[in-house]
């Protein structure tokens, strides 16, 4: 039993520790760089080759030079200083000029001990990083895997570009100076090896400037102002005359008032936003003489302010469909007849009510080639609210969707 017994012993060792080994990486930094390089200078040209003394011509010797002679000059007048005559040849000639001293060159500054090499000190850090990860150790031979960061100088810092082989993941920090290495190094770490995105791994101990120090590009949209007219269509069960002398019953109406619509739109590509103001017209209005009894409601006005989203469907064309939704809060008036004993030169009295209609809506814009062009549009609305309101004469209760059709221009 014992070599039995000492057999399991050994195969739970082994299987303990390798089921515990670490994976060796091997870290380098590489500085690089993504400058243009110099043009080399081009070699000056060779000097030409001296031309080959003259042959010996063959003929007469030429005459001999004629004798020069000095000839002494005049004493002068009057006593006077005698003229200086030039010597020839080598008796009495000026000395040569003094050649320029070369120039003095400085030395150059000393070296500054301190300063720190952006490679060794990035390395080590990831060094650090990688060993307090578990499961891993950085290792300079007998590699399993590699960790390689490149460094691309910046005017101040650099871009820095890391790749795990082990999942064969590439990461990339636009900006890092030097004395973020320690942050960097912890998050490159944490992000290559554990196979995560950089930007999952900052945490309030760890933010780079990069993280924060971002210059975003907007997108120029168009602003346009909107002018639409059309009429609208409401259900709603309102108390309704059955005659001059019956009591008003509750029946379901269509309403249809007139619509006028203000609002600015605002284009960004495919997208489109309208902030708007509507108003809201009654075109029904029933005859006091028709209720003496009162307690008769006709929809008088209403106005709304909203906001709907649009989505073009073709957004470079010419011609172009949308559609969105969006929500308007709306106050609404109705008007109830008073009765004929109550009346006292005013026939009729005012409700009021309001909340927020939820909408979607679809249009099609045409001749957008031009700064002004037209569209037409239809919306349909919900209400999130019931209309309930009266008052001694009478009252609403009632659910009031509709739909809305109109066509304008937008400048």
């Amino acid at each position: 039993m014992k070599p039995l017994a000492f057999a399991v012993v050994a195969t739970t060792l082994f299987l303990s520790s390798a089921a515990f080994a670490n994976t060796r990486i091997c870290v380098s930094v590489q500085q690089k760089s993504w400058y243009k390089p110099v043009a080399a200078t081009a070699p000056a040209p060779a000097p030409a080759a001296s031309a080959p003394p003259p042959a010996p011509m063959i003929g007469p010797s030429p005459a001999p030079a004629p004798e020069v002679r000095m000839i002494e000059p005049e004493a002068p007048p009057y006593g006077g200083p005698a003229p200086q005559t030039p010597a020839l040849g080598g008796w009495g000639a000026p000395p040569p000029p003094q050649a320029a001293p070369p120039p003095v060159r400085k030395a150059k500054p000393p070296a500054n001990p301190h300063e720190i090499d952006p490679t060794l000190h990035l390395r080590r850090m990831l060094e650090y990083e990688v060993t307090h990860e578990p499961g891993f150790a950085a290792v300079d031979e007998r590699c399993e895997q590699r960790l390689v960061i490149e460094l691309y100088q910046l005017e101040s810092g650099w871009t820095v570009f890391g790749r795990y082989s082990g999942t064969e993941r590439e990461e990339k920090v636009d900006h890092a100076e030097l004395d973020e290495f320690a942050e960097l190094a912890q998050r490159l770490v944490y992000a290559l090896l554990r196979n995560k995105p950089i930007s999952h791994t900052i945490t309030r101990e760890n933010v780079l400037r990069a993280d924060s120090e971002q210059n975003l590009r907007t997108i120029n949209g168009t602003s346009h102002l909107l002018f639409g007219m059309g009429t609208s269509v409401l259900f709603a069960n309102l108390p309704t005359a059955q005659g001059p002398t019956a009591a008003p019953a509750t029946e379901g109406r269509i309403i249809t008032p007139l619509s006028i619509q203000i609002g600015y739109r605002r284009k960004l590509r495919a997208w489109g936003l309208d902030a708007f103001g509507r108003l809201n017209l009654g075109t029904e209005n029933t005859g006091v003489r028709s209720n003496d009894l009162g307690g008769h409601v006709d929809y008088a006005k209403s106005g709304l302010l909203g906001l709907n989203f649009l989505h073009y469907t073709d957004a470079p064309g010419i011609n172009s469909f949308y559609f969105g939704g969006g929500a308007a809060f709306e106050i609404v008036q109705f008007e109830v007849i008073r009765p004929i004993d109550n009346r006292a030169g005013i026939t009729r009295d005012s409700l009021l009510s309001g909340g927020l209609n939820i909408g979607l809506l679809v249009g099609y814009e045409f001749m957008r080639a031009s700064s002004v062009h037209f569209f037409g549009q239809i919306e349909a609305s919900a209400p999130a609210y019931l209309v309930k309101t009266e008052n001694d004469s009478g009252g609403v209760n009632t659910w009031m969707p509709g739909a809305t059709a109109q066509i304008g221009v937008i400048f």
